[in-house]
């Protein structure tokens, strides 16, 4: 995606005192002979070596996303507009500067005659690194008959990088797979994982591709095995932390973190596996191993494996030698993950794991379902907490909207949130990527242990998970009401934070008790309309 730019002295300039008068108006149409040879310009290129950027003599300013402080952006404009009489910045991607590089090194190709370079020149290396540098947390492939498509999803929102052929993209999938030493199945399913470096930190890819009917479609997830976001910082509420904190020091007990794909739910799992002090004995279980935090054993698991189920059965035998005091099962998912949490719990350990649902009330059926008696569901003992989680895009705060463009949409949010309502601005701008300026959480935490009367164990067991909802809601725990995920994320609405209409299509509607509730929360004193 390339991102225009016009640098102005002053807001009143007109085109013609900062706006290039002609010449390429893309990166690929860039020839050898555009280059500007102004030696003021080049000598400020020489001074910033690490900057990835092309000038040309009419003054376009072609540089790499996220490259340049604003300050050192701004300072080779304004030196272009005075040495050139014009200036234009234009956002290209690392990969499409490699390319760029790539064309010229082979000869200077005139783009404007040649065809485009081959794709197949853009390695794993190349792709991932660009990913990382978009900030990007899933990297889409598809390879179909009719050509490939690459796109990348940031902050919660996908969006398409390039198209190429067919042959370019099954050799970069091929290529992937190699890195991961596995076998790519154009057939059915298959899944690597491998590490990629890039700007000197390595970087840990899962891949996953499927037969698709025009050809395959291949997911990578992109994780720094270095990073671990405190829950402080990533979006619950004071009272959400919290309660997450006593329950994470309850002497036993399953805790389980629940949402859809790309919730945040690993990053919340790592989180509290952090927090807890290395005078424990901590093991973790992962399919694969993707962060590793140092007072941690972490052990990964192939599920693909010829015999994966006589290996599981005797990890499971060799976790109660181990004895731990906190076991991590990175994911729940079938009978056998199920059975060794299960006895874990009941040994009185303390069990984190993850689990797909949109609830946390429907955490409980789930769990049913893959084989935990509800009995042992509503035991006090057995299942500590559940959080459920959702991750929300950030409105940029420098070019977000006071009104949505569609009336009736703005209309229907002003009418449950009043003025304060903000709303993402899709064209973006230099500060944010299509106005969004990052992700936070909106949650519910359900700290099951900490109900000292068991009344929510009594509905659990009793299978009333409506009333449980109720309960948590109005009843709560310690006398405190817990915030529903919609209480949640209403508040954030109202400071200002999140996009009300852009939740709504990730968590569902907002209703007027949701609003009537947050204003408490958040101390707003107006009045809801």
């Amino acid at each position: 995606m390339k991102v225009n730019l016009p640098w102005r002295r002053a807001p009143e300039a007109t085109p013609a005192e900062g706006a290039p008068d002609g010449g390429p108006e893309a990166l690929e149409d860039v020839r050898p002979g555009d280059l500007t040879v102004d030696p003021r310009v080049r000598d400020f290129l020489d001074l910033h070596k690490d900057l990835e950027c092309v000038v040309t003599h009419r003054g376009r300013i072609f540089v790499v996303s996220g490259q340049a402080t604003e300050r050192v952006e701004r300072g080779l404009a304004d030196l272009v507009l005075a040495r050139l009489g014009a200036a234009r910045v234009t956002r290209v991607s690392s990969l499409d500067m490699q390319i760029w590089n790539g064309a010229r090194r082979n000869g200077g190709v005139d783009r404007r005659r040649a065809e485009p370079p081959r794709p197949r020149n853009l390695t794993v290396e190349q792709v991932l690194g660009q990913a990382v540098d978009d900030a990007a947390s899933d990297v889409y492939l598809d390879v179909l008959r009719e050509g490939s498509r690459l796109a990348f999803r940031t902050y919660g929102l996908k969006r398409e990088v390039r198209r190429f052929g067919f042959e370019e993209g099954d050799a970069l999938a091929r290529a992937m797979w190699a890195l991961g030493k596995a076998n790519y199945d154009t057939s059915w399913t298959c899944d690597a994982s491998f590490d990629v470096v890039h700007g000197g930190r390595l970087y840990r890819v899962r891949a996953n591709a499927v037969k698709e009917y025009r050809g395959n479609a291949i997911v990578c997830r992109v994780v720094d095995p270095s990073f671990v976001l405190p829950l402080e910082a990533s979006g619950y509420s004071a009272a959400q932390t919290a309660h997450i904190g006593r329950m994470c020091a309850a002497p036993g007990g399953m805790i389980l973190v629940t949402g859809e794909t790309n919730s945040g739910k690993s990053t919340t799992l790592r989180a509290m596996l952090a927090q807890l002090p290395d005078t424990q004995k901590i093991v973790a279980v992962e399919d694969p191993v993707e962060v590793v935090i140092d007072h941690v054993n972490h052990v990964e698991v192939d599920r693909h494996h010829s015999d994966s189920e006589g290996r599981f059965r005797r990890l499971k035998a060799s976790l109660v030698r181990q004895n731990p005091d906190t076991l991590m099962m990175g994911e729940v998912r079938d009978e056998m993950s199920v059975d060794a949490i299960q006895d874990m719990a009941l040994q009185g350990k303390r069990v984190y794991t993850t689990l797909h649902t949109q609830s946390a009330a429907a955490a409980i059926p789930r769990l049913a379902l893959l084989g935990v008696e509800r009995s042992l569901l509503g035991l006090g003992s057995f299942l500590a907490g559940v959080i459920n989680q959702n991750l929300v895009p950030v409105v940029c705060r420098a070019c977000g909207l006071d009104r949505h463009p569609d009336a009736a949409t703005d209309a229907r949010h002003r009418g449950l949130f009043g003025g304060a309502v903000r709303f993402r601005n899709e064209a973006g701008c230099g500060e944010c990527r299509r106005g969004v300026s990052g992700q936070t959480l909106v949650a519910e935490v359900f700290a099951l242990c900490l109900d000292r009367a068991g009344r929510a164990q009594e509905l659990i067991a009793a299978g009333k998970l409506a009333a449980l909802e109720r309960h948590m809601w109005t009843v709560g725990v310690d006398g405190e009401a817990c915030e529903s995920k919609h209480r949640h994320a209403a508040g954030k609405v109202l400071s200002g934070e999140i996009d009300p209409a852009l939740t709504e299509r990730i968590i569902g509607e907002f209703h007027r008790d949701d609003v009537e509730s947050a204003k408490d929360v958040v101390g707003l004193q107006r009045a809801v309309p």
